[in-house]
């Protein structure tokens, strides 16, 4: 009970912030996904809000959002580098994520054609 409500805290403060600047400024923390809040802190939240979501949900979940909604959007190179490296001990360059697959670019070209 005590996480939620630290959840809820932590989403009212970024929302207040503006990191959910692509969804309704009404829009509440019930009205969130787990992987969708994970996902904007780790794109757009600072360092401490970083910690504060792994303290929150674990390293294993937010690693796994990183892994399947940011490694590979070539917008967030540096923002991996440090999440790979700070967070999640991984030993890699710049040029790892440059190498990934650029998802976003990939569904943008489906849509196109």
């Amino acid at each position: 009970m005590k996480k939620e409500r630290e959840k809820e805290k932590l989403f009212d403060k970024l929302r207040n912030k503006g990191i959910f600047w692509s969804f309704s400024k009404e829009i509440s923390f019930f009205d969130f996904k787990d992987s969708i809040f994970i996902e904007y802190v780790l794109k757009y939240g600072d360092f401490y809000d970083i910690v504060k979501i792994i303290d929150l949900y674990g390293q294993r979940l937010v690693k796994k959002v990183w892994n399947e909604k940011i490694i590979s959007d070539k917008r967030f190179i540096k923002t991996n580098l440090l999440i790979a490296r700070v967070f999640f001990g991984i030993d890699v360059e710049a040029k790892y994520f440059k190498r990934q697959k650029n998802a976003r670019f990939e569904k943008f070209r489906v849509l196109a054609s």
